[in-house]
């Protein structure tokens, strides 16, 4: 197990352009941290160490090796060859009132495409969460019922219903070939109240479904979807798991769907990056081995991705996109960094923010949003793009749209 660098994360409850306004100001602390040497970030191309020994830890091994960040701001070339390295079709959740996905899309990732569009049948109103199966077709939808919340004290009889409302499941299937998709509904067992839903992923030949619950302790939940069966995990004792904030990827699997990646966090931190074998017996989540621990939330992305073939974990740090062994927990690599001068150009938040969507095999092909959009008063926005080699593709059409990161590949 290994132990990697400090800082901070932005809450939902704002609205899109707050949260990136606060996500940035506050994430700046990042690049400030002098105390700890695992934090230096040294200059130009030189070795970046973004771990150290933690209670029982081995030395850290080699220093990653960073590469130059990228030079101005500016669109990239398309390059077909590396878009062709992810998965053809994604499905995003968009449509956004009072931050509530009203439909889900699905993409194309050649061209940014909006090939389909649905809607969540009556009487639920907005998806809460996306996941993708490893067809590349293929989507698992959380939906529920909603009701406007007013300001003030008028407000909480639609708060109260609106976390107390239960959550159900769809499966999204698009067919490439007419650009339609469907809507079938998932039989999972027992109620879920939407705020006890902090979480979801569909395994790769979609037959299970990991959630991440938190109820009186924070539990996984696997349901085999053909039958109904369910394996629990519980969590112990404080904390909860799943990502920090209530979005994003909260967990990956590998690509035989034996293994399931998520973060185990106590409160303000430290948060442990832990591989479940979901084959094997038991019911604690304590049985989940720990490769590496962040001290807090600003030294690592929202989203922590396990590689398909399980040899490494991926995520944004600030030394940019980092590749870190899922077996040591030695950093391997960093790139897709950026140095921004913010004070000097005026930006009132502070450093961008950077985040992975996607991995492939070994971390050769990453999807990411980049601040690499237009540039304004906050920094610059954010678009998505593909990642080989420290080269940066963008998605077209893959500007930044309030999305939050409910997105999957």
């Amino acid at each position: 197990m290994k132990t990697a660098p400090p800082g901070w994360r932005p809450d939902t409850g704002a609205d899109a352009e707050a949260l990136i306004k606060e996500a940035r100001r506050r994430q700046h602390r990042r690049y400030l941290v002098t105390g700890v040497a695992a934090l230096v970030v040294l200059a130009g191309v030189a070795g970046v160490t973004v771990s150290r020994i933690g209670p029982g830890g081995r030395p850290p091994g080699p220093a990653a090796q960073s590469h130059p960040s990228p030079a101005a701001l500016r669109p990239a070339a398309l390059r077909p060859a590396a878009l062709r390295q992810v998965p053809r079709y994604f499905a995003e959740l968009t449509d956004r009132v009072q931050e509530q996905a009203q439909a889900a899309v699905v993409r194309s990732t050649l061209t940014g495409r909006v090939l389909a569009t649905v809607t969540p049948p009556a009487p639920y109103r907005i998806f809460t969460w996306v996941s993708a199966v490893g067809d590349d077709r293929t989507f698992v939808l959380a939906a529920q019922r909603y009701w406007p919340i007013g300001s003030g004290q008028a407000g909480l009889p639609a708060q109260n219903r609106d976390i107390t409302t239960p959550v159900v499941f769809f499966r999204l299937a698009f067919d490439p070939a007419t650009h339609t998709a469907k809507l079938a509904r998932l039989a999972v067992p027992g109620t879920i109240p939407s705020a006890q839903l902090a979480g979801m992923a569909v395994s790769p030949d979609g037959t299970r479904l990991a959630l991440d619950l938190r109820r009186s302790t924070s539990s996984i939940q696997v349901v085999t979807l053909a039958t109904g069966a369910i394996r629990s995990w519980a969590g112990q004792g404080g904390g909860w798991t799943g990502n920090n904030k209530r979005f994003g990827h909260v967990f990956s699997w590998t690509a035989d769907g034996t293994t399931l990646e998520f973060q185990q966090w106590e409160p303000g931190g430290p948060a442990d990056i832990r591989l479940l074998d979901t084959t094997a017996p038991g019911t604690s989540l304590a049985s989940a081995k720990i490769v590496l621990t962040f001290p807090d939330a600003g030294a690592l992305g929202t989203n922590t991705l396990l590689t398909p073939d399980g040899s490494r974990i991926v995520t944004a740090t600030p030394q940019g996109i980092t590749e870190f062994s899922a077996r040591t927990g030695n950093p391997i690599l960093s790139e897709d960094q950026f140095r921004f001068d913010w004070q000097a150009l005026g930006w009132a938040a502070g450093p961008p923010w950077q985040e992975v969507l996607w991995a492939g095999p070994r971390g050769t092909a990453l999807v990411v949003w980049d601040p690499r959009g237009k540039p304004g008063r906050y920094g610059p926005g954010n678009v998505l793009g593909v990642l080989t080699g420290n080269t940066f593709t963008p998605i077209p059409h893959g500007a930044y749209e309030g999305t939050f990161l409910q997105i999957a590949w």
